[in-house]
């Protein structure tokens, strides 16, 4: 069956504000390319306010809207000197990409992740503490020590994002979430506090009630003779990033609240690699699989307004709390 790519998602630095009318992605041999390619991380220990008070962020470790909803004002670009970086209404400013070398990496984690990414200078440092208001630094993927999807290189490379390098939701699952904010007498909210990669239209199933993007299996996209498959792989479970207003950085809880009231909360079924923490669902996460072949220099598309092929499997990969599977 077919699907249409409705909209398209790309933030080059992890947590910052993500890129606008994104007309295409691009996939290489390093997976999705350039997204979440960056990240600021603690130079000192941090301990948090927002997000889990009183716990204690030491060196090293990323930072997030869940601490700090100002990074939202933080406007990265990708060039290919480097990153731009621009705090909203000034000039942006271009940090040229350093030379990954031991002596320019240094240790960074992301949740349960630890490795190592290329330091991007005491400039950026000072460009981010003075925005940000704390010591940090800012850092980018090493290419002679890539992050890989749960540690596995068969499973692919990702780059800052949590833990998967694709996310994928449906037009239709947004719609109703918005629906039921209205239905509350609430504004409804823009596609952009999905964080997705993709957004796809024309996909449904027969329960009206269900999200349908938990429900395919693979998308197909087709280049030049080249064959790449994106196949599901874990649900998304919701922080407080929904929440928080992209432009402002403003936090209100109406999207999961909403989740939850339309059901949305339960565990993975895969409770051995995914463990039994309930979450609220929305979106879901796939892996890359490239063409065995994938030459070096290739750039797979993935086009706003494409047609791409889907399959579908018969159950998802979440069961809402309370409900017993046989």
């Amino acid at each position: 069956m077919q699907a249409t790519i409705a909209e398209l998602g790309h933030a080059p630095g992890k947590s910052m504000r993500a890129s606008e009318d994104v007309q295409a992605l691009h996939i290489n041999e390093r997976g999705l390319f350039g997204d979440r390619e960056y990240m600021w991380v603690e130079t000192e220990p941090h301990t948090q306010v927002l997000h889990k008070p009183g716990q204690i962020n030491q060196p090293g470790r990323f930072l997030s809207q869940r601490e700090d909803p100002v990074l939202t004002g933080i406007i990265p670009t990708l060039v290919d000197e480097g990153l731009t970086l621009r705090w909203q209404g000034q000039d942006e400013l271009l940090f040229p990409r350093v030379v990954d070398t031991a002596d320019t990496r240094k240790p960074v984690s992301v949740w349960g992740w630890s490795g190592e990414a290329v330091d991007q200078g005491d400039d950026a440092a000072a460009w981010g503490r003075e925005y940000i208001g704390r010591p940090v630094r800012l850092v980018g993927l090493s290419d002679v020590k890539p992050r890989f999807v749960e540690g596995d290189p068969e499973l692919g490379r990702v780059g800052f994002a949590d833990s998967y390098p694709v996310s994928v939701g449906s037009i239709y699952s947004f719609q109703k979430i918005n629906d039921h904010l209205v239905s509350r007498g609430r504004s409804p909210l823009p596609n952009d506090r999905a964080r997705a990669n993709i957004i796809l239209d024309g996909i449904s199933v027969d329960n009206p009630e269900a999200f349908p993007e938990d429900f395919i299996e693979t998308i197909t996209i087709a280049h030049n003779g080249l064959t790449v498959v994106l196949r599901r792989w874990k649900a998304c479970g919701r922080c407080p990033i929904p929440d928080t207003n992209q432009l402002t950085g403003e936090r209100k809880p109406y999207f999961r609240s909403g989740l939850g009231k339309l059901g949305r909360s339960g565990t993975h079924t895969n409770t051995e690699r995914f463990g039994t923490d309930v979450g609220l669902f929305y979106t879901q996460n796939f892996l890359i699989e490239l063409p065995k072949r994938m030459p070096r220099a290739a750039l797979v598309p993935i086009l706003r307004g494409a047609e791409v092929e889907v399959t579908y499997s018969d159950n998802t990969n979440w069961i809402a709390a309370g409900k017993v599977t046989n």
